[in-house]
């Protein structure tokens, strides 16, 4: 494999892009006199040479300064940490078919924004069925299930465990054997997570 390949073999792959830059040997640079701007989220030491793909003016939200040019550039995931492309074929969707604005930013590689994205619709679907009144056995397991998962990932306290307790001792008198079975499962993990909950605690005692 050769040294430019290799340059790339850490960086996180998108599902579409994949993980190396897409060379145009299109290679322009901001001229503040001229009709030429590139994305200000791009810096130099960030952009990747020969990379660029001219930007649709019409599609882009009304902003200040315009943006012309899109390059590949290197990020930093602020989640897992690790290096990725925000690639200038990506950044032309976003801004130009998605509509985002110019000042939208991209902090997180695929996979961590997809567990954003994950989080966000458990926790819209946890406050959905907080406010459902009579709910069935079956929502009632569900907003368990969904406390527990925000737990697990950090989006609720554990102090939350309690809740999720509380719901899964509402469940009585069904004869659903999904239902049942389910409510097996969300105890199991409770227990497991309340045991390495314990584990870590002990561990910060002895030190």
């Amino acid at each position: 494999m050769n040294p430019t390949s290799d340059r790339y073999s850490e960086f996180v792959e998108h599902p579409r892009y994949g993980r190396r830059s897409n060379i145009t040997g299109l290679n322009p640079e901001t001229d503040y006199g001229g009709s030429t701007f590139i994305h200000w989220h791009s810096p130099t030491e960030c952009r990747i040479p020969n990379t660029a793909i001219p930007a649709d003016l019409s599609r882009q939200t009304p902003a200040t300064v315009p943006i012309t040019h899109y390059y590949d550039v290197i990020r930093q995931c602020r989640d897992c940490g690790r290096p990725f492309i925000f690639f200038a074929e990506e950044q032309k969707h976003w801004y130009g078919d998605l509509g985002f604005g110019l000042d939208s930013n991209c902090v997180r590689c695929v996979p961590c924004r997809k567990k954003q994205q994950a989080i966000a619709r458990q926790r819209e679907r946890y406050e959905y069925l907080f406010h459902l009144l009579n709910k069935t056995p079956a929502e009632t397991l569900e907003m368990a299930d969904c406390c527990l998962s925000l737990i697990e990932t950090g989006t609720f306290s554990s102090r939350q465990t309690e809740r999720v307790r509380m719901l899964l001792n509402k469940i009585v008198n069904t004869n659903d054997a999904n239902v049942v079975a389910r409510c097996d499962e969300v105890r199991a993990r409770l227990r497991s997570l309340e045991v390495s909950g314990g584990e870590q605690s002990d561990a910060l005692e002895r030190r």
